[in-house]
C-alpha cells in the first residue's frame, strides 16, 4: 500500500508519498481501505514534531472507508461495512488498522468525503462542550474561530444544546442567522460588546481555538465563576493566564486535547460518534463544505492549511 509519511520533524511539504507495509491486525482491530481522509491542523503539529511520535510516521486523525478484515473478537463489524475512524496518528494512508472502538458505521446519508471530515472536529466540540466545559441549556457561549471545523461544530452542537451562541470570526459573512449574535474581532470592542449582549452578567463558557489576542478580551467578559475552555491555539501564540485572575472572577481554565480520550476514556469517544451520527442522520448537523485533493498532494494541501491559505475543511482521496 502507499502513505504519506513523515521521515524528519519540519515542515508538511516534506511528507513523502511512498510504498510501506499493510499494518499488522490485532484481535480487537479492523483493517479499513481508506477512501477519504481529513485534514487538520494539529496534522501539522504532529509533522513538526512538537507531538513526539517517533519516526517514521504517518500523520493524521481521521478517515472514511470500508471494513475488509476484522480481528477475531470483533462482533459489532463485518466486511463490507461503509465507516468512519478517528485515530492517534496514521490515516494518511491507502489502509489503516484501527480499534473497533474507535469505528463507526456510516449514517445512509453520510457519502465518505463527509464521513472522513466529520469525526475530529465533531467529537472535540462535542467531548469539549459537554464533557469537559459541561455547558447547560440556557447558558451563553462564546466560540472563536467560529467558522473553522471545530469552531463550526461547535456552533451547531451548542445551539442544539440550547445554549445562546455568540460566535467570533474575521469572516462572519460564513455563519449561520441563528445564532445570538456574531462578532468581528478586527471591528468590535469584543470585551465590551460581550458585556453588552449579556446585560453587564458576562458570558458563561468561551469555547478557545485560537487564543493569541482573543484570550484577553474573552476572559474581561468572562462572568463570575465563568469556564474558559481552551480547545487549541490556531493563532500560534498560547496566553498567559496569572492565577490573580482567576482567582478575581472565581473563574476555572478547561483543557481539551482529543487524543487523551482515544487512550484514557476508551467509552467517551464511542459515545459521542453515536450520538453526532444520529444527528446528523436526522437532519441536526450541516459540516461545513469540502475540497478534494488526491492523497499523493497531502503534504503541500497541509503546508498550505498549516499557514492559513485554506480556509475550506480539505480532504484527501486515497480512492474512488
Amino acid at each position: 500500500m502507499r502513505a504519506l509519511i513523515c521521515k524528519a520533524y519540519g515542515d508538511p511539504s516534506q511528507l513523502v508519498y511512498t510504498e510501506v507495509p499493510s499494518p499488522t491486525l490485532q484481535a480487537e482491530e479492523v483493517r479499513i481501505a481508506v477512501h477519504a481522509i481529513g485534514l487538520n491542523y494539529a496534522d501539522g503539529i504532529q509533522v513538526s514534531g512538537r507531538s513526539q511520535l517517533p519516526l517514521p510516521f504517518s500523520p493524521g486523525f481521521e478517515c472514511s472507508g470500508t471494513v475488509i478484515e476484522c480481528g477475531s473478537e470483533v462482533q459489532a463489524l463485518q466486511p463490507g461495512d461503509r465507516v468512519l475512524a478517528i485515530m492517534t496518528s496514521g490515516a494518511y494512508a491507502e489502509e489503516v488498522v484501527v480499534p473497533a472502538a474507535h469505528v463507526a458505521l456510516l449514517p445512509s446519508n453520510m457519502d465518505m468525503p463527509a464521513a472522513a471530515a466529520f469525526p475530529v472536529a465533531y467529537v472535540t466540540a462535542h467531548l469539549a462542550l459537554v464533557h469537559r466545559g459541561q455547558l447547560k441549556p440556557g447558558e451563553v457561549l462564546v466560540v472563536s474561530g467560529a467558522t473553522g471545523s471545530v469552531g463550526s461544530a461547535a456552533l451547531e452542537i451548542a445551539t442544539r444544546w440550547g445554549a445562546t451562541v455568540v460566535a467570533v470570526t474575521g469572516r462572519p459573512e460564513h455563519l449561520p442567522a441563528k445564532l445570538a449574535a456574531v462578532f468581528n474581532p478586527r471591528q468590535d470592542d469584543l470585551a465590551k460588546r460581550l458585556l453588552e449582549q449579556t446585560s453587564g452578567r458576562g458570558v458563561d463558557l468561551v469555547f478557545d481555538t485560537i487564543g493569541g489576542g482573543f484570550f484577553d478580551p474573552a476572559w474581561a467578559a468572562l462572568a463570575w465563576e465563568g469556564r474558559y475552555l481552551t480547545v487549541g491555539f490556531a493563532s500560534g501564540q498560547i496566553p498567559q493566564l496569572g492565577l490573580r485572575q482567576a482567582l478575581g472572577k472565581n473563574g476555572a481554565v478547561i483543557g481539551f486535547e482529543l487524543g487523551g480520550y482515544l487512550t484514557r476514556r476508551h467509552a467517551l469517544v464511542p459515545e459521542a460518534l453515536r450520538t453526532l451520527l444520529s444527528w446528523y442522520e436526522g437532519g441536526v448537523l450541516t459540516p461545513r463544505a469540502l475540497q478534494a485533493a488526491p492523497l499523493s498532494d497531502g503534504g503541500g494541501m497541509l503546508q498550505r492549511l498549516v499557514n492559513h491559505q485554506i480556509q475550506e475543511k480539505i480532504v484527501l482521496i486515497a480512492r474512488e
